[in-house]
């Protein structure tokens, strides 16, 4: 596709805000904390605005920011609200229209590859460790506000990054130990397999704080990248596959050396907030066949709770696998001529605009639903979620910090306990995981009369 017309731009002002920077050095095995005060520019909520970062990419010849964005949180001044980019609303700012470049981002801004990028190349060992020793450098980083801005961000929101109270509880409470998505081998051991093992990484005895920098750079490019790139502002803006919502497309660099294009796909109003998608071109997202799928993103909603350590909104786009535990297991008693090796089953869980209500619609359609063995195994299932959910109370007492007294609730109190962060993200989860079965037992119901309703 052919890139649109640039705009010129000019640059904000800021307001600034002491923020603590721990820089941790290491010698001859001593660990030493310093802190060092640097300005972070905040709105008239008290709100990181990006001014600094805004500023610096315009400062660049080819650099563009949009004159009509800006960042800010959604809800304006409350700290468990998310960052974002939106429209000013105000009646200095010039109006967004279809095609208007919001970012163009220079080659030499975004932490890449370097030489070894290809745009049709997903994981890079180099970009991690190129993004690692930009956070070992911290102020002295030729790219420090983007690095600013990264070392704020809060650890521990993806779930294999999580403790291993977390990590257990989602896994075998939430999961089934294995029945249900996003499977172990998806997240929990992610980070050793793909960069202790895959990139040779630092290991955590020989050196723990190199270890833990590179473990911070994995996950940040886990949660943050496009494929091999730290694209700074590109990044901040939050996800959505809605239709009404959704108005920008991205365009990759074609070669090393070129810059990142963020463009409006359609006019967008003042106020309104700036959303990409993060799995575009998933089969759910009504995107695959529009011509706008450049980053080949085809992630499900279990993936992105792994990568990003969030649920989507709707349309979802979920695959459940009823004999996953059997084939991971080798135990192949059960293979007979008359099976069907294609046991998976997907669907697009998509929200009536008028009455609220889910369905499920199979990618394959009525010749791949799923048949009534996997509709039982849907329904143990849910059942089992539903017990879950009726334990919930019982069972934060015995896993959260804090819930009894013994500390915060996220980083004081039993080791062997989980942080509230981890709770109340593995509940999100167990909420997505039961609509989602329900909304597909009751679509496969309706058609073939396969359960009442007084049975699910």
């Amino acid at each position: 596709m052919t890139p649109p017309p640039l705009h010129g731009l000019s640059a904000s002002a800021f307001a600034l805000l002491h923020f603590i920077v721990i820089v941790i050095a290491s010698a001859s095995g001593t660990t030493t904390t310093t802190t060092t005060t640097t300005s972070l520019p905040t709105d008239e909520h008290g709100d990181y605005n990006g001014s600094d970062l805004i500023d610096w990419i315009r400062s660049h010849p080819e650099g563009i920011i949009h004159l009509s964005l800006r960042i800010g949180r959604e809800r304006p001044g409350d700290l468990s609200s998310p960052l974002g980019l939106f429209v000013k609303n105000d009646a200095e700012s010039i109006p967004i229209s279809k095609g208007d470049v919001i970012a163009r981002i220079p080659w030499d801004m975004m932490i890449q590859p370097g030489g070894k990028y290809h745009p049709y190349k997903f994981f890079s060992c180099r970009a991690i460790y190129n993004l690692a020793n930009e956070l070992d450098m911290g102020e002295h980083s030729d790219k420090a506000p983007y690095v600013r801005y990264l070392l704020s961000q809060k650890r521990g929101n993806m779930p294999g990054e999580w403790s291993r109270a977390g990590s257990n509880f989602l896994a075998s409470e939430i999961l089934g130990n294995g029945d249900l998505p996003p499977y172990e081998d998806s997240w929990r051991a992610k980070f050793d397999v793909e960069w202790s093992g895959g990139c040779s990484g630092t290991d955590a005895t020989a050196d723990p704080i190199a270890h833990d920098n590179e473990r911070r750079a994995y996950w940040l490019a886990s949660s943050r990248d496009e494929d091999t790139l730290m694209v700074p502002v590109y990044d901040m803006a939050n996800h959505s596959n809605d239709p009404v919502l959704l108005n920008t497309v991205s365009y990759k660099p074609a070669r090393a050396g070129d810059a990142f294009l963020f463009v409006s796909s359609r006019d967008i109003a003042s106020g309104e907030q700036i959303y990409n998608s993060y799995n575009r071109c998933n089969a759910c997202s009504g995107m695959a066949l529009s011509g706008d799928c450049e980053t080949y993103s085809y992630a499900r909603t279990p993936d992105l709770y792994v990568n990003f350590g969030f649920v989507e909104d709707y349309p979802q786009y979920w695959e459940f696998d009823p004999q996953h535990k059997d084939d991971d297991s080798g135990d192949d008693s059960s293979d007979d001529d008359d099976d069907d090796d294609e046991t998976g089953f997907e669907f697009c869980l998509i929200r009536d605009e008028v009455s609220g209500e889910l369905a499920a619609r199979y990618i394959g359609g009525s010749n791949d639903m799923p048949d009534a063995a996997d509709v039982a195994w849907m329904t143990r299932q849910l059942n089992r979620l539903r017990a879950l959910s009726d334990e919930k109370e019982r069972l934060e007492g015995r896993h959260v910090r804090g819930a009894d007294g013994d500390g915060n609730g996220d980083v004081d109190g039993d080791p062997d306990k989980m942080p509230r962060s981890e709770w109340e993200s593995s509940w999100r989860y167990h909420d997505a995981l039961s609509r989602a079965i329900e909304a597909a037992i009751r679509s496969v119901s309706k058609d073939h009369n396969i359960l009442s309703d007084g049975e699910l």
